[in-house]
């Protein structure tokens, strides 16, 4: 039978993309780390809000913070026309997560800019416009299903000119660094491969812990900074974003706009 023989089926746009981060994730040496945080104070603060904000969103809103106080995290590797590092002159976050496409689950990525000078509802909503809103209303996620379109020579060049061609642009469309997650899963990460200078990936909280992996390019900084990040991501967690949930427990309401 004609079944007997299985089938082939071509790559649909989200296989696409994901096959183009690979490719570009290969060239950077990632080391990894992974800091168990004590955040006992955050998750009282959280669990009494009337409407808390995601772990996602604290993720994310910390990390731009520390990005603010250490501007290693804000550096990346241009390797063309000759190796340099470039610094932003602000965080942008990367932020990972699945939503349906074309009958299909479908991983995205997309640039939110300085989230340390928003509030943690506008980046839970923005998220959240992200996941639910028709992919035609935000312009990060046009913008990733075009780049998929084209053929693969011509995707690969696009990719490298984004990638190398410009710092800024870069930091723009790529992020600074990244935030996922698959805690929702009861899973963990356990091979790393990001395409920029750093991402983070955050556990299920614990009896008052949460465990980060941090992945990050080797070529921009070493284990000892990283440590650092993972110190004063602690202090913003128990300090900065305790004062802010307890502060504005409400969530605002969705905001539809583009980024």
């Amino acid at each position: 039978m004609a079944d007997d023989r299985g089938r082939c089926i071509p790559l649909s746009l989200p296989r696409r993309w994901m096959g183009d981060t690979l490719h570009f994730s290969d060239r950077v040496p990632i080391v990894a780390a992974e800091r168990t945080f004590r955040i006992q104070a955050l998750a009282d603060a959280r669990r009494a809000a009337p409407q808390p904000p995601s772990w996602n969103a604290l993720v994310i809103k910390a990390v731009g913070i520390v990005s603010v106080r250490l501007p290693a995290l804000r550096l990346a590797y241009m390797p063309y026309p000759w190796p340099r590092l470039y610094e932003a002159p602000y965080s942008v976050a990367s932020v990972v997560f699945d939503r349906a496409f074309r009958g299909e689950p479908a991983t995205f990525m997309a640039p939110l800019s300085q989230p340390e000078k928003r509030t943690l509802a506008d980046i839970q909503s923005t998220v959240e416009a992200w996941r639910v809103d028709p992919i035609e209303n935000h312009g990060p996620l046009r913008r990733l299903v075009r780049s998929a379109r084209p053929p693969l020579p011509l995707r690969r060049l696009i990719w490298s000119i984004g990638l190398y061609a410009s710092g800024l642009e870069r930091a723009r469309h790529f992020g600074t660094f990244g935030v996922n997650s698959i805690a929702g899963l009861r899973g963990r990460m356990l091979m790393f491969k990001i395409p920029i200078t750093s991402a983070f990936y955050y556990g299920a909280v614990s009896k008052g812990t949460m465990a980060i992996q941090m992945a990050f390019d080797h070529r921009v900084f070493d284990g000892v900074t990283a440590g650092r990040v993972g110190g004063l991501l602690e202090d913003v967690f128990n300090n900065e974003l305790v004062d802010e949930v307890n502060r504005q427990p409400s969530a605002a309401p969705r905001s539809h706009a583009a980024p």
